[in-house]
């Protein structure tokens, strides 16, 4: 399993409800209607947050939201992006929306899952 995190601000001239409103409403659907998306995503999560003033000695998250796709592997992350599908709809709707500049991605293929005092990492295959 392949986990990628998108750390996003919105576009700049948008407010934060037409940020918000668009990843929802319009986006999102737009990410469940990729061709065959079960074949390489596994689950879309998008986190929308709203401004704070944060916890004591914590500082603000600067981002409007943040995404987690799950992926199959790497190799289908690579095969979902390389569809017409993500250049020709998702990529221009993204810049609709997204300041580009500001945004940022991590993978990660290694989760470590914790209750109480037991934990268990999963690693992915090849790791």
């Amino acid at each position: 399993m392949l986990i990628l995190l998108g750390f996003y601000k919105r576009k700049p001239g948008l407010t934060l409800d037409e940020f918000h409103r668009h990843w929802g409403e319009v986006h999102g659907p737009l990410v469940a209607a990729t061709p065959n998306v079960e074949t390489y995503l596994k689950r879309y999560v998008q986190h929308h947050i709203k401004p704070s003033t944060g916890f004591a000695g914590v500082g603000t998250l600067d981002y409007d939201g943040f995404s987690e796709a799950w992926f199959v592997s790497e190799e289908a992350r690579k095969e979902m992006h390389a569809q017409p599908y993500q250049t020709e709809i998702m990529l221009p709707d993204e810049a609709e929306f997204l300041d580009m500049d500001a945004t940022r991605l991590l993978m990660m293929d290694r989760q470590v899952v914790q209750i109480g005092t037991d934990y268990a990492f999963e690693w992915m295959a090849g790791s």
